[in-house]
């Protein structure tokens, strides 16, 4: 339960449904849930006294599976479609498609009704729902009837045996066509408005109101505007609650990828007969440099080809080409014996499924990352991984990688990401300008970065382990002052030389260096000739990777920061005597640098806020193809 436990503590605060799992993997419970994360976490809170069934449900669970849903009423009709098709030994109560409550439109009749309806379907009537309860139906044909005045009578002819008009009329909730105050017509009118905003015209059915309410106030119908405005405001009520909690009816299967940096999660919803009736969430490690339409062309054959069921629609997030579309779904109707299309919806209800579905892929794939990583067993394995397939001498309890940005000959850049015990500590990143390096050389940025990052050590590596620093100034205890037991680099065997050039030239021998190329995900050690390659699905080289590519990450933020503030300067910044206030003044004055080179010297050294010799600096520094305008200091 202790793995159940900590998924826990990583569960998205969102609403939802959750899964209960035990050993062997099956579903041992569903429920839903305001707040997964709250509300899952609370199963595993002691009490003194408790329900016995819950006590032997929480020694039975061993993993923990969600699915996100757009509100609290969705993720309740998610439970009872997952507890119809599972049947999970721990619920108690289980509930068919007839106990589901839908709002009805008896459209096959003369002047028809909008009426409250469980139990089997009929002809000659549109079903809209499924509601989450009775009360929910019942609140929404209230608050339709003061926008659209359908009657609530119940026989299949309107009105009552009296022929009198109920209060209803009288109230303005019912047309009244049971008097013949409605046309047949004129009513239908009224049921295509219920329709019409049921079936997600509300932007249209809204609008048609305001213009309404501007016409009638136009007619200083204050009265009338004033009751279209209370109309306008309970449909708005009506739209925050309500949800489309269903396709049509049919079958599909309905994929979504989302990829991290070195992981990526596949998560697919089963769609029958309109309904999610369940989830699945597939992980990978990502190749270098693929996409998520990558991710899905490779997914798809390898999860269809053991498929027991193929789906009419196979719906899919992202597109993986057109060529593989088209064989995909050859193939896929091969295996079916009909025809199956694959799709990417761009709009529509599709869509916004394909969105949750994509929500719900992020967030697993967060969940199970944050699992990785505080996961001290797997930590461990990566740790003890990497210090025998590398063959270091000591444990790498201490791992920092150095990485370069450099697009150009300007703003390169170095990080320096630190990870201790297999996490990171963000404390200790640093970054670096680079100096002393002109051009796009990373082989000699590297060995820049890390002499300044060595110099900062004291003079043996005992020394700085202890925190050593100067008598009475207490021990240095920064990032700096802490000795590494491995520096890794991003490259080759050239960037390894270098970092073992700056080790060795700082007198640090003992510190063990490697290089991780991206290429082939190469391993580089100084003193052997060939590259170490550790296989794709390997701990250690995965916690390798996550290290080098969060200095990867680093270093580009960075260069992109200082990339956008070169971009801001002027030429005037690098003028000698204009500062931020000369600066401002001549822009003020000028309203550009352009207008500024414009001018002639004589003209800036008449300004009051420069002297000459800064008049003389600006002219020049504008104007570099003219002589000087004053002499140079003699070189």
């Amino acid at each position: 339960m202790s793995g159940a436990r900590k998924k826990a503590a990583a569960l998205p605060d969102a609403p939802g449904a959750y899964i209960f799992l035990d050993e062997r993997g099956n579903i041992i419970y569903v429920g839903k849930a305001a707040s997964l994360r709250k509300r899952v976490r609370s199963y595993f809170l002691s009490r003194e006294s408790e329900n016995p069934r819950l006590a032997m449900l929480r020694e039975n669970i061993a993993d923990v599976d969600f699915i996100v849903c757009a509100n609290e009423v969705e993720a309740l009709i998610l439970e009872a479609n997952l507890i119809k098709r599972h049947h999970p030994p721990y619920n108690i109560l289980f509930r068919d498609d007839k106990s589901y409550p839908y709002m009805v439109v008896s459209v096959g009749d003369p002047f028809p009704r909008v009426m409250f309806q469980r139990g089997q379907r009929r002809k000659g009537a549109v079903y809209y729902g499924p509601f989450a309860h009775a009360g929910a139906v019942r609140e929404t044909i209230a608050t339709l009837r003061k926008v659209f005045p359908f009657r609530a009578c119940r026989g299949r002819e309107p009105g009552k045996s009296t022929g009198s008009p109920c209060l209803d009329y009288h109230i303005r909730l019912c047309s009244g066509p049971c008097v013949g105050a409605v046309s047949e017509e004129d009513y239908r009118e009224v049921i295509a408005g219920v329709r019409k905003f049921m079936e997600g015209g509300h932007e249209a059915v809204l609008a048609d109101l305001e213009g309404r309410m501007r016409e009638e106030a136009g007619r200083q119908e204050y009265e009338m505007a004033a009751r279209t405005r209370d109309r306008i405001a309970a449909l708005g009520r009506l739209l925050e609650r309500q949800q489309a909690y269903t396709l049509k009816d049919g079958d599909q299967d309905v994929f979504a990828a989302h990829a991290g940096d070195l992981d990526a999660c596949v998560t697919v919803f089963y769609v029958r007969g309109g309904k999610i009736l369940g989830k699945q969430d597939l992980y990978t490690t990502l190749p270098s440099g693929q996409d998520e339409g990558e991710v899905l062309a490779a997914f798809l054959p390898q999860f269809y080809a053991e498929a027991a069921y193929i789906p009419r629609e196979v719906i899919l997030s992202h597109d993986p080409g057109e060529e593989e579309a088209g064989v995909l779904e050859e193939w896929l109707g091969g295996r079916a014996g009909r025809k199956v299309r694959v799709l990417v919806p761009k709009r529509g209800a599709k869509r916004r499924l394909v969105e949750k579905v994509a929500e719900n892929a992020r967030l697993s794939l967060e969940v199970h990352l944050a699992r990785q990583a505080s996961d001290l067993n797997w930590i461990s394995r990566a740790s003890n991984g990497i210090y025998e397939s590398l063959g270091l001498r000591r444990m790498p309890y201490r791992i920092e990688c150095y990485d370069i940005s450099n697009l150009g000959a300007d703003d390169a850049v170095g990080s320096m990401v630190v990870y201790e015990g297999g996490v990171p500590v963000r404390r200790d990143f640093r970054r670096f300008r680079i100096r002393g390096v002109r051009g796009q050389n990373d082989v000699a940025m590297i060995e820049e970065v890390l002499d300044r990052r060595l110099a900062k050590l004291t003079d043996t590596p005992a020394a700085a382990e202890k925190g050593g620093g100067e008598p009475g100034k207490g021990p240095r205890l920064d990032s700096f002052h802490k000795v590494p037991d491995l520096v890794l680099v991003d490259g080759g065997g050239a960037q390894l030389a270098a970092a073992l050039k700056a080790l060795q030239g700082r007198g640090f021998w003992d510190i063990e260096a490697a290089a991780l190329a991206k290429r082939m995900e190469e391993i580089y050690l100084p003193g052997r000739k060939a590259a170490v390659v550790l296989p794709r699905d390997s701990e250690a080289l995965h916690l390798l990777q996550r290290i080098r590519d969060e200095a990867h990450r680093y270093a580009l933020e960075y260069h992109r920061q200082q990339r956008a503030l070169r971009a801001r300067r002027s030429l005037l910044d690098d003028i000698h005597g204009v500062g931020p206030k000369r600066k401002a003044a001549l822009l003020r004055h000028y309203g550009s640098v352009a207008r500024i080179a414009d001018a002639p010297l004589e003209e800036l050294q008449a300004l009051s806020f420069l002297d000459r010799r800064t008049a003389g600096n600006v002219f020049d520094t504008l104007h570099p193809e003219i002589a000087p305008s004053q002499p140079g200091p003699e070189t």
